[in-house]
């Protein structure tokens, strides 16, 4: 079971406990502010880590292989861009003199060129890419520590589904073309949990930076031996994805 690191953790817990705060009943405690809908655009690097997946071999048809041996893959993939565009609606009040709190529904997009990798610890060589879609339901609290201030601090975060489309490819050394790959796609649910900052350009558009560490949970694949123009199954392999996303945004409301 993958535990999350201190510092994930500690971010995790302030962006509930953010949510918490901006979504429960303290209207004695509200004040009125500017709310309303508004659009918002972001792009960034993605910094993924490892994408690990394991599972046992269950070689069918031509695929060769022994079957209850190890199936365990190891992909490296590049860092590359994300986007994502959302719409949302900022709350017209303010919470304990400081929350503003805002939901949005978000589409991101991801795509990670492959970078190496081995099959049980071996030596081969890897290609292809991974796509990651998804659609998520966010939540923002804005710390308005000073009245009229350019600069806003932020947390975030969100849940919803991601998409995951794998072409990863490999073969050892001895060959010319791909003998395996995890060439399957999966729909799994995904989280994120942001800090940042926003920047206020005028009453209509503002923009923002943050760090998003993104999560998606339990996806299973399918390892398949294609040498020869085969398509033959060989394991179900499963593994979760992470990726640390450095982003900027600009957001018009009405």
């Amino acid at each position: 079971m993958h535990v999350l690191s201190p510092r994930r953790l500690a971010l995790f817990t302030a962006t509930g406990l953010a949510a918490f705060i901006a979504t429960s009943p303290a209207a004695a405690q509200a004040q009125d502010v500017d709310g309303g809908i508004y659009v918002t655009g972001r792009v960034g690097a993605a910094l993924p880590s490892d994408f690990n997946l394991e599972g046992v071999q269950d070689p069918q048809g031509a695929s060769p292989g022994a079957a209850g041996a190890p199936a365990n893959v190891e992909t490296q993939l590049d860092s590359d861009v994300t986007f994502s565009g959302a719409i949302g609606y900022k709350l017209p009040t303010r919470l304990f003199g400081v929350i503003e709190p805002s939901f949005e529904i978000e589409y991101t997009n991801t795509s990670l060129d492959v970078d190496g990798g081995s099959f049980n610890g071996g030596n081969q060589t890897f290609l292809g890419d991974l796509d990651v879609e998804t659609f998520t339901v966010n939540y923002q609290a804005d710390f308005a520590l000073s009245e009229g201030s350019v600069v806003t601090p932020f947390l975030a975060g969100g849940r919803g589904i991601a998409d995951v489309e794998s072409n990863i490819l490999y073969f050892p050394a001895s060959a010319s073309a791909p003998t395996f790959g995890v060439i399957a796609d999966d729909t799994a649910f995904t989280y994120h949990t942001d800090a940042g900052v926003r920047f206020d350009l005028s009453d209509t558009i503002a923009l923002d930076a943050r760090i998003r560490y993104q999560r998606v949970d339990g996806l299973d694949l399918e390892r398949r031996f294609v040498a020869g123009g085969n398509d033959a199954f060989n394991a179900n392999v499963s593994g979760d994805f992470e990726t640390v996303n450095l982003l900027a945004g600009v957001r018009f409301s009405f």
